[in-house]
């Protein structure tokens, strides 16, 4: 970190932040970046210096009622309890994250003690890599040669375009994006499979059982798919701008005939089920005249033994309800006889062409499934300057590069690669004027958000008016780039609580969503 001092005051060159003080500074080491009204109706000031060393909450006259409070911070808060209580302390965490996403205040390093499972070997600046074992057997001398077993590394290329994004990728060159105009950023980063811990758990059998148990009792858990930031492009608000959210629903269907059934072969009783297999057992002694007499047996003492049962347990049946129950028996366990004898016959069809009546349906539309989306944008870029038209071919360059799927680290162009790995990943976010009040984020909330997309498609038309116009060198007049991206998780609803402490740690990429906004 480049840094300069003046008059005491440690700064970072690329923020322009305090960072440190020097002893013989006495000014102020923070500054305010909200305000919080307790539960109790009294208003108190939010302050914080850049690094969240000197954090604190004071009343009107200055007095400390609370220090130490960061994002992350609730166990080591020094607070007078006798003003200030949980909920206090939360809200005042919900500023100081707003804060941190306004950059008016660095995030608070988590720690080692914070970073869940899942991150695997995640490099944390100043620290290193927190297990360097990772994916790497308990045992090592149990593989051949006591060698280790190491997984394919890729992603050789990404850092031309991390060397690309340091160009300041945005089209047009002079857009004043975050002032006076809107737009759209999207970030790109290298693929982390979100479920890595539960298929190579980190612990070796014992974690892997632990895990296992957690998965089958509580769900698949899904960390964030994100590793690796590699660079970002700045465009224009797309002009078709929509989304449609959509969820699975299908009919299903369910008759008095199948409901008995059902309810039947749940509670049947192990002299019913032994019935029906010694049945099933002497039918390849017996002659077929004999089986249908067997048959036609087992049909009326099963329908006897329903009603039987039905008035043992204090149901009163009319004559109507015998003369169903019959019909519904007979049907049934007739049905079934048929088809242990080979003669696939359904319930209903003895109804329909027997009877001609068919049972009630009780058709019902029930949930299935979520439902992933798809988003396809698209730009008219007309470069103006020779700088401009590079700036374009980088930022196609950006996208169909970033979108490639990948080989191995120590494959050759044009090489053999055992595996492949997977293409970068998106980040599309959806930006407006950034005023200097710390509580207005450039995030624009007014449209929907997106999750973390996959690019599923790149085009490029190189003749946008329907014929081949071009400058210098063959640098086309205009081009025009659509691109397609899928989500690569479900909406639900969980992501639209607005509290930060109510989401997953392992989830850095959510994050919550305001009241007034509209989500996603």
């Amino acid at each position: 970190m480049s840094t300069y001092t003046v008059q005491g005051v440690t700064y970072d060159v690329a923020t322009g932040q305090p960072v440190s003080f020097d002893e013989s500074y006495t000014g102020p080491k923070n500054a305010l970046v909200g305000s919080v009204t307790s539960d109790a109706g009294v208003e108190y000031g939010v302050y914080a210096d850049y690094n969240q060393e000197n954090n604190e909450v004071q009343d009107s006259s200055g007095n400390v009622i609370a220090n130490n409070i960061s994002t992350i911070n609730t166990g080591t808060v020094n607070v007078n309890s006798s003003v200030f209580n949980a909920n206090d302390i939360e809200k005042v965490q919900n500023i100081m994250k707003t804060a941190e996403e306004s950059n008016n205040v660095k995030s608070v390093a988590t720690g080692l003690s914070n970073i869940p499972p899942a991150e695997g070997n995640a490099d944390i600046e100043g620290v290193g890599k927190i297990n360097p074992d990772f994916k790497q057997p308990a045992d090592p001398s149990t593989w051949p040669n006591g060698t280790t077993f190491d997984f394919p590394e890729f992603g050789r290329v990404d850092k031309i375009l991390q060397q690309l994004s340091l160009r300041n990728l945005k089209y047009p060159i002079d857009a004043d994006y975050g002032n006076t105009q809107d737009y759209i950023q999207i970030n790109q980063f290298s693929y982390k499979p979100p479920s890595e811990g539960i298929f190579f758990p980190e612990g070796g059998m014992k974690q892997g059982f632990v895990q296992g148990a957690k998965a089958l009792t509580g769900g698949v858990p899904s960390g964030t798919p994100k590793e690796k930031a590699i660079g970002l492009v700045k465009l224009p608000m797309p002009n078709s701008l929509a989304d449609s959210n959509n969820v699975s629903w299908g009919p299903d269907q369910l008759n008095a005939l199948t409901a008995a059934a059902t309810s039947a072969a749940m509670g049947a009783s192990g002299d019913a089920l032994q019935a029906i297999l010694n049945f099933a057992k002497g039918a390849k002694g017996r002659g077929f005249g004999e089986n249908l007499q067997v048959a036609g047996g087992k049909i009326m003492d099963g329908v006897g033994n329903v009603i039987n049962a039905m008035g043992a347990a204090g149901v009163a049946l009319d004559e109507s309800d015998k003369n169903n129950l019959n019909l519904l028996g007979r049907t049934v366990i007739g049905s079934q006889l048929l088809n242990l004898l080979q003669f696939q016959v359904s319930p209903e069809s003895i109804l329909a062409r027997g009877a001609g009546v068919i049972p009630n349906s009780n058709l019902a539309l029930l949930f299935n499934a979520p439902t992933l989306r798809e988003f396809t944008f698209s730009w008219k870029m007309s470069p103006r300057s020779k700088e401009e038209a590079t700036r374009v071919n980088n930022i196609l360059r950006f996208f169909k590069q970033g979108m490639a799927p990948k080989k191995s680290n120590d494959s050759l162009s044009g090489g053999a690669s055992f595996f492949l790995g997977t293409p970068n990943i998106f980040d599309l976010h959806f930006k407006t004027a950034k005023t200097k009040d710390y509580q207005i984020l450039d995030r624009n909330d007014s449209v929907l958000r997106i999750k973390t997309c996959a690019c599923t498609g790149a085009a490029v038309n190189y003749t946008p008016e329907g014929m081949w116009n071009a400058y210098e060198k063959g640098q086309p007049v205009a081009i025009t780039l659509t691109l397609r991206f899928n989500e690569l998780e479900p909406i639900f609803d969980t992501d639209y609580d607005n509290n930060y402490f109510n989401y997953d740690p392992q989830r850095t990429d959510l994050l919550p969503v305001p009241t007034d906004a509209v989500g996603y």
